[in-house]
């Protein structure tokens, strides 16, 4: 069975993200004339939001893959967050995009903009992509957060980097916690409960079944403005692993 709704899901997946890219060039086309209104080519990503995000949710469903979403109703619908989740598998950004409400833009590592199909879409609706081996390039990456945040965007970041190998949560990077107190964003510390039973690092097979996304409660700046990055890492940490 398993087998059978990976094959399907992978099929039906292709036509479904280049429906998103479709929408997403369409928005690149456009872009001149929502400048001529006095608008910006955010302004059509945003206006975008909605399809892509349908996208994201539909994708999931011939794979097996049944979501429950819990404590959105902690969120401020007009707040502007960083979003912190753990990173799982290849399907964390398709499940958090799609089913957080907020415009937000992801950080994604710069090698997934080369992957066919997926790198043109990320690259198109405003992902921004940040290397692991470039400390410059990565600070470059931070300061586009930033200026998203400073825009009235939320951010979504996997803080530990890679995926996780045994399920349990990796060691924290500094940058995402630098831009917080940078930005003086708050923080929504976000769990996905449950995929790491569907698909784990280094296999394509996709096991059916139910997975949990539980937002926490947002840790405001005003809690962490005096705290350290490492001290940030530790308290956004433990939110992750109480919500799991």
């Amino acid at each position: 069975m398993s087998l059978a709704t990976t094959i399907l899901g992978y099929i039906t997946a292709a036509p479904l993200l280049l429906c998103a890219l479709a929408l997403i060039l369409l928005e690149n086309l456009g872009s001149e004339v929502l400048n001529s209104f006095g608008r910006t080519a955010e302004h059509g990503r945003r206006a975008l939001d909605g399809w892509v995000k349908l996208i994201c949710r539909l994708s999931l469903i011939p794979f097996g893959i049944r979501v429950r979403v819990t404590g959105r109703w902690r969120l401020q619908p007009d707040g502007v967050y960083i979003f912190m989740a753990n990173h799982v598998n290849i399907f964390d950004p398709i499940v958090l995009y799609g089913h957080i409400k907020h415009t937000v833009r992801g950080v994604e590592l710069e090698q997934h903009f080369d992957w066919p199909l997926w790198g043109t879409i990320i690259r198109r609706i405003g992902t921004i992509p940040i290397s692991h081996r470039s400390v410059a390039s990565a600070l470059e990456s931070l300061n586009r957060a930033a200026e998203t945040l400073r825009g009235g965007v939320s951010i979504l970041i996997l803080p530990e980097g890679h995926r996780t190998r045994d399920g349990r949560l990796r060691p924290f990077m500094r940058g995402p916690f630098r831009l917080a107190l940078d930005t003086r964003a708050d923080i929504v510390p976000v769990a996905l409960k449950g995929l790491y039973e569907r698909n784990r690092a280094k296999t394509l097979r996709v096991l059916p079944g139910k997975i949990e996304i539980k937002f926490g409660d947002p840790i405001v700046y005003e809690s962490f403005a005096d705290r350290t990055p490492r001290e940030l890492a530790e308290r956004v940490r433990t939110a992750i692993e109480e919500l799991l």
